[in-house]
């Protein structure tokens, strides 16, 4: 067997497994939904067990740095992903199909978003230590393709699943069990040697590790820029996804068709984006991705201005979100991937997705307020947003390479 395909056999595992959680989370997800809502006749639990499961993100994030950068990257993925499974397949039978017990569910959603916050940067950051940089960009392209195809399926899969009568609660839970056990024996495909001569892989508290990787951070410019852009496109982003419904019963007739059209049409989008990324032979750089936003950002502003008069508009511009946001994520994890030494990587993933998951919720806050007042002119608020911060990120950068052709 070529070289290649050796390195072909360990990439698809890890690009496979996370997908594969991802659809039995996203089928969990679903029918706790559809299960405390027919209980209890109200969304209020849920939004409970949404806030405590946002806690779980946060721990896990802050744990990412001494599990991924001193422990097994691969022995991390089989761990999370079986305990996963093992606290799915226990609540399936625990839990009450007909008065759910909250401490339960929550219990479950925390653990599960605090073990995959830590699965997830730990198959980012094990990519580079199998596959030579070069293969990146198209590796982190195509795996956010297959991880978003799951999250395209799963309301399908779930609706079916949903309309045959004899299935239960308990059988979701079930499902999302055997979706990690899948995930583990991927994840245990993988021929991966741990590096235990690496010298920072030495033993330091959790405060020492979280302090690390800031001034590992701070000593890196582009990799601050690269952090900052993440969690300055995400906090628009959460503006982006709040409108779009408020849209779609406002605006067009108030039909819900249009609101389901626009989000198929933005998957579509983010599924050609991820193809094209995948394809693209010349490296992506921090300017590919500058220029791209501000792509989007004169999108929105335009938009909003024209939105009233056209819903073609509207499909054009979630055909843009979609296309513009899964490439910005592939390009972004590649950046971060070949800014970073291998030894910090956990470190940095954490710190990546502790601004980029933390910033979310205060752009839904604000976003909140912001709709009901400004309805569509929103969009042109968010693209005037886009072009403030990241004109400058490319004016900054096109300067910085041109002195450094001069030199």
């Amino acid at each position: 067997m070529s070289q290649s395909s050796k390195n072909k056999n360990h990439q698809l595992p890890l690009m496979l497994s996370p997908a594969v959680s991802q659809l039995g989370s996203a089928l969990y997800i679903l029918g706790q939904n559809w299960l405390v809502v027919r209980s209890t006749g109200t969304t209020s639990l849920l939004g409970i067990i949404e806030a405590v499961g946002g806690v779980g993100f946060f721990l896990g994030d802050l744990f990412i740095g001494e599990l991924v950068d001193h422990h097994n990257r691969k022995k991390v993925l089989l761990w999370t992903d079986l305990l996963s499974a093992v606290i799915c397949f226990f609540g399936s039978f625990l839990i009450n199909n007909e008065n759910p017990q909250a401490w339960l569910l929550i219990l479950i959603t925390f653990t599960l978003n605090f073990l995959f916050t830590i699965n997830y940067p730990a198959a980012k950051s094990m990519a580079p230590e199998i596959m030579a940089g070069s293969k990146l960009q198209r590796f982190n392209a195509l795996a956010n393709m297959v991880f978003n195809f799951a999250n395209i399926i799963s309301p399908l899969i779930g609706g079916l699943l949903l309309s045959i009568k004899s299935i239960n609660f308990s059988e979701f839970v079930l499902i999302n069990a055997a979706s990690f056990l899948v995930a583990a024996f991927l994840n245990f495909l993988i021929r991966y040697s741990w590096p235990q001569d690496n010298t920072d892989r030495s033993s330091t508290s959790f405060v020492q590790d979280i302090a690390n990787g800031f001034r590992y951070v701070f000593k890196n410019k582009n990799l601050f820029q690269f952090i900052l852009s993440m969690a300055i496109f995400n906090f628009c982003s959460a503006g982006c996804l709040l409108i779009a419904p408020y849209i779609g019963n406002h605006f067009f007739g108030g039909h819900a068709a249009n609101y389901s059209i626009f989000l198929a049409v933005s998957a579509i989008g983010g599924l050609i984006g991820g193809s094209l990324l995948a394809i693209q032979k010349q490296a992506v750089s921090s300017q590919t991705l500058y220029r791209e936003i501000i792509f989007e950002g004169f999108s929105l502003l335009i938009a909003g201005i024209f939105l009233p008069d056209s819903f073609i508009v509207w499909f054009i511009l979630a055909f843009i979100i979609g296309l513009i946001q899964s490439r910005f994520f592939s390009i972004s994890i590649t950046l971060i991937q070949k800014e970073t030494e291998i030894a910090y990587l956990g470190r940095i993933f954490g710190l990546t997705f502790l601004f980029f998951d933390g910033i979310q919720p205060l752009g839904s806050l604000i976003f909140g307020y912001l709709i009901n007042s400004w309805r569509q002119y929103t969009y042109s608020f968010i693209g005037v947003m886009l072009l403030l911060f990241f004109g400058p990120f490319l004016l900054h950068n096109k300067n910085k390479q041109n002195k450094n052709a001069a030199i």
